[in-house]
């Protein structure tokens, strides 16, 4: 059996003003039978809504390679720094009083 052939990863090409990134401290995914969309917005304190900050539209094999890719990340990340805690964390932007979500006092 003839070992497959790895193509070189793609060289991406980015203007200085593209390299800067986006904050988003939320995101929203959808999902058809052709793709996923991938919202990321940020949610402010005191301001009703989220505002979108970038969509990007994934194939279906993209966005498995993209969850694997990331787990390897994560992984890596906890090997140096130690394990991420996502158990009670908020779902959804801040926590704020009176809205039904209440902190936890201490």
């Amino acid at each position: 059996m003839k070992p497959k052939m790895m193509k070189p990863p793609t060289q991406i090409n980015a203007d200085a003003t593209d390299t800067d990134g986006v904050y988003s401290n939320v995101f929203f995914i959808a999902v058809s039978r052709a793709e996923f969309v991938l919202d990321f917005a940020r949610v402010v304190p005191g301001v009703n809504g989220a505002k979108l900050k970038s969509r990007v539209i994934v194939s279906p094999h993209r966005m498995k390679a993209l969850v694997k890719t990331l787990q390897t990340q994560i992984d890596s990340y906890e090997s140096k720094f130690g394990t991420l805690e996502g158990d009670g964390q908020p779902s959804f932007g801040f926590q704020t009083r009176g809205t039904g979500e209440e902190e936890a006092e201490d």
